[in-house]
């Protein structure tokens, strides 16, 4: 704020004019960057891949968005679930509104893991 002479309140300080350098932080760990490059991390991606084109195992919707199941995730154990049936603000039915409703409602891990092996070999090797 200035008077009409153009001069600044007295008393306050200047901002000033240095300014302490950053230190640069590291985005990647050495062995995360080694994975992501890894063909095991471009497999589990086609995996991915395979398993978004699939309907919802709940509704038969689709799109849908690929859950990982499990811990330590795994590129390998995913779940097609559309929105309404993964996302928490949906509410209730949904997997992050609680688990262990979805599970009791629609089967265990193991179940729904089957199911996804269960239409990715029928859509790969239909009969």
């Amino acid at each position: 704020m200035t008077d009409l002479a153009m001069r600044g309140p007295l008393g306050q300080k200047q901002p000033s004019v240095k300014k302490a350098r950053r230190k640069a932080i590291r985005r990647l760990s050495a062995k995360r960057a080694a994975y992501l490059a890894s063909p095991e991390r471009q497999e589990g991606l086609a995996h991915m891949g395979r398993v978004a084109q699939l309907r919802c195992l709940v509704c038969g919707a689709w799109p849908v968005e690929v859950h990982h199941e499990d811990t330590p995730k795994s590129d390998f154990r995913v779940l097609p679930l559309c929105p309404p049936h993964h996302r928490r603000e949906f509410g209730e039915g949904a997997y992050h509104y609680s688990p262990r409703a979805f599970y009791a409602a629609h089967g265990d891990s193991k179940t729904l893991l089957a199911k996804v092996e269960d239409a990715l070999a029928g859509e790969l090797n239909p009969t």
